[in-house]
């Protein structure tokens, strides 16, 4: 008898633990959640203000679906979080940042200042460091509203072009808010951020980069300076070049790619940055009929080679001339100067004067399947 109400007791008290526990944990399944899968931010109307839109992923529970369901929303606040804490009065699920991977920063917000956005967007528990950071062009509501035709889940096509996995644009650079974060308050280094243009309700483009000097937008570059850009920041480019030899123009495809610079400071003599640039291509365009032989693919590396270095010392040129470094060059001379109180206030002196050199080899080395 003693047993059997011991035995009661130890039921009864694990229940309640059970239910304490439950009750504590916060859990809510998945039907009861909605994902958000891109962040806009775009000044409000009222100065001081945000405009923060979201783009919710609605689960089906169907897996063979293909047509998914997407909700946006919107609420202007003068505070991104209580923006999202309003937001949450306009749906009857909980809002989930985890599978979060993009911030959309309205061009206007851009120009003025990125950096309460960025501090916002690492300092949230539930949205991770590899966030994609991006300009939106109008504005970051507009780029969030579109909705191409091969896109099967909600801002699943921003997510793609974005961090790479899709497309392997020459035109995209990818920036992970660490990364952001990291160059806004680094000294050497300044952000860079990809720009979205919305040009349809079913179509964006991405093939510029803006620069930024810590805070906001200072120079804009065009498709072409910003594959130029992207050759001398990442290795192994996937993309094509022109050579121009008389009255013909051929196009050369990069196998493969590398650069490699160096900072020189003669004694007497003017600073120079000294750029290598590496290319293994083949050709894949020519507008002439004459045959390609061995020495005719030599002379085409040759000339695609003086243009290309033309063009990359053109670009350094116009960065310098912003009175940016997104390349890290200030970073790389800080690394080699052991003087942590003076390095950086040497930089910003030598750095106006700086000269460039740039040589750059193009070995192609067959013609395309044309024997």
């Amino acid at each position: 008898m003693r047993a059997g109400v011991i035995g009661t007791l130890l039921v009864m008290l694990l229940s309640a633990t059970m239910t304490l526990a439950l009750a504590g944990c916060n859990f809510k399944d998945i039907d009861r959640r909605i994902f958000v899968v891109a962040i806009g931010i775009d000044p409000g109307r009222k100065e001081g203000t945000f405009k923060v839109s979201l783009k919710l992923a609605i689960p089906q529970g169907d897996v063979t679906k293909i047509d998914e369901k997407m909700q946006i929303l919107t609420e202007e606040s003068d505070s991104i979080s209580e923006a999202l804490r309003r937001m949450k009065s306009k749906v009857e699920k909980e809002l989930d940042y985890v599978h979060c991977k993009s911030v959309i920063l309205g061009e206007g917000l851009a120009a003025d200042d990125i950096r309460h956005v960025t501090d916002w967007a690492v300092r949230r528990r539930d949205i991770q460091l590899i966030l994609n950071f991006a300009v939106g062009r109008p504005g970051a509501l507009e780029v969030l509203q579109v909705k191409p035709p091969s896109e099967r889940i909600p801002s699943n096509s921003l997510i793609l072009a974005m961090s790479g996995q899709g497309t392997e644009s020459p035109f995209i650079s990818s920036v992970y808010s660490y990364q952001l974060m990291r160059s806004i308050y680094e000294n050497g280094i300044d952000p860079i951020l990809p720009v979205i243009e919305a040009q349809k309700k079913d179509q964006f483009l991405i093939d510029k980069i803006a620069l930024l000097d810590k805070r906001k937008i200072k120079l804009v570059l065009s498709p072409d300076e910003t594959r130029l850009f992207n050759l001398l920041s990442r290795s192994n480019l996937r993309t094509n070049f022109p050579a121009h030899i008389g009255g013909g123009m051929y196009q050369y495809y990069t196998e493969s790619s590398s650069s490699s610079y160096q900072i020189v400071t003669p004694a007497d003599e003017d600073p120079y940055l000294r750029y290598t640039i590496k290319i293994r291509a083949i050709l894949e365009e020519s507008s002439t009929a004459e045959t390609v032989t061995h020495h005719m693919l030599k002379r085409i590396g040759e000339a695609g080679a003086a243009e290309l270095e033309h063009a990359v010392t053109a670009l350094l040129v116009k960065i310098q001339g912003s009175g940016m470094d997104p390349l890290g060059w200030g970073l790389h001379y800080g690394a080699r100067h052991w003087n942590n109180d003076t390095e950086m206030a040497d930089w910003e002196r030598l750095y106006p004067r700086l000269q460039f050199q740039v040589k750059a080899k193009v070995d192609i080395k067959y013609s395309g399947m044309i024997k």
